[in-house]
């Protein structure tokens, strides 16, 4: 069949790369993080590792206020196609996020930021201000958008290609016990493995779970703090799920994350998220629990699991009846060479009450392999091109999929980081 033997040519070509990248003698690369590290989290990269923009700017001299500022500016372009085997009609592909239309060549985001962090301030025990803005434009910007921002458009409604203002924050960093960040605006979720950064992630296809389990966005205040070498708390309120500048109800959520570092090798995640958030209702509740386990097993082998479980009283997409939905998935990324690493993942996500998916009764599978390739991993530039290819399989126990059980599709993405 078509499908397998784009695998098996997907598994040689990875074979061929680790040989080209062997003979040349390439110095060691990273593989690919499964459980991504927030950027708004990450401390500031040293000078020796600037981005592609800084680092041109460093060449012009144009780099060195920011620098003296703390500042870093940046950004990434992705560009994807993708295809199913099965040619549904209207060419949409039922259960997906970002890459739901097939054989239509895609500006998925072109992604400016300007941060300035405060990391080094917290581990110094000083006050300091930084900040984060980021500005998304592109065809994943139609499926984000948060209330009251950009939210006059959406998929069907407006250009394919749309802004959106992913994240736009400010940072406190005070001097209270071991460092206490404060955090206040628009952020990206704390639950959840995948993100909304394809850097983040190790496939282009998102899971499920990314796409109808969870919120992408938060505005609000969040507070984080390290109770210990080994263990981190982050608590706060915001104005809802995918919520900003307008509030369909005027109520407020909790969100709290729990960060556990079991030993070298081993994190977990806890993160739950509560409060009213249907429209023009402030008394029913929806409830989120997230579990995030992550390991590192040997030099080339990383493990995680997520799962997911949500409730809701009322719920108006369920004739006022409680709802839930439910799932997990399992992840595997093996780095086969330093300009391959082999990705897997396998999952199941359960809408039984239809107010995700919009189909009640339905359970659905998926499976996606594929390779995240990083073709010149030695050059100062080229470092920051990956390729990712992937064939995926669905299944669902209803015929969701253009009146089918089952989707195959195959898919390419690249992403530059700037």
């Amino acid at each position: 069949m078509v499908r397998f033997g784009m695998i098996r040519t997907a598994a040689v070509a990875a074979l061929a790369i680790c040989g080209v990248a062997t003979f040349a003698q390439a110095g060691q690369a990273s593989p690919l993080s499964l459980r991504p590290v927030y950027l708004e989290d990450a401390p500031a990269a040293p000078a020796s590792s600037d981005g592609a923009l800084m680092s041109e700017l460093g060449k012009v001299g144009a780099a060195g206020p920011l620098k003296e500022a703390g500042i870093n500016i940046g950004g990434h372009i992705e560009g994807s196609y993708t295809y199913a085997f099965d040619r549904p009609a209207g060419k949409l592909l039922t259960g997906r996020v970002f890459d739901l239309e097939t054989e239509d060549p895609t500006l998925n985001q072109l992604m400016f930021f300007g941060e300035k962090t405060v990391d080094a301030a917290l581990a110094k025990g000083q006050f300091d201000i930084g900040f984060r803005a980021e500005m998304m434009w592109g065809a994943d910007a139609r499926f984000i958008h948060s209330l009251g921002l950009f939210d006059h458009y959406g998929f069907g409604d407006g250009p394919d290609n749309q802004w959106d203002l992913t994240q736009a924050y400010v940072d406190f960093a005070l001097p209270v016990g071991t460092g206490l960040k404060v955090r206040v605006g628009k952020f990206v979720t704390l639950a959840g493995q995948e993100v909304i950064n394809p850097t983040g992630n190790a496939f282009y296809s998102h899971s499920f779970l990314f796409g109808y389990a969870i919120p992408f966005t938060h505005t609000g205040v969040l507070a984080t703090y390290n109770l210990s070498d080994t263990l981190a708390i982050d608590a706060g309120i915001t104005r809802g799920w995918d919520t900003s500048l307008e509030d369909n109800n005027d109520t407020i959520d909790f969100i709290g994350r729990l960060t556990a570092k079991f030993d070298a090798n081993t994190t977990g995640y806890f993160t739950v998220i509560t409060g009213a958030d249907q429209p023009g209702d402030n008394d029913n509740w929806r409830t989120l629990f997230d579990v995030i386990l992550t390991t590192k097993v040997g030099d080339n082998l990383t493990l995680a699991f997520n799962g997911d479980y949500a409730y809701q009283t009322n719920d108006v997409n369920h004739g006022g009846k409680d709802s839930q939905w439910y799932g997990a998935a399992v992840y595997a990324g093996y780095t086969l060479c330093p300009s391959v690493v082999f990705n897997a993942r396998g999952e199941y996500f359960n809408d039984d009450d239809g107010v995700r998916l919009g189909v009640g009764g339905v359970g659905a599978f998926e499976a996606t392999v594929g390779l995240a390739i990083t073709p010149f991993p030695n050059h100062a530039i080229g470092k920051n091109l990956v390729i990712r290819p992937e064939v995926r399989y669905d299944y669902a126990t209803k015929g969701i999929f253009d009146g089918d059980h089952d989707q195959w599709t195959a898919a390419i993405d690249a992403y530059f980081k700037f």
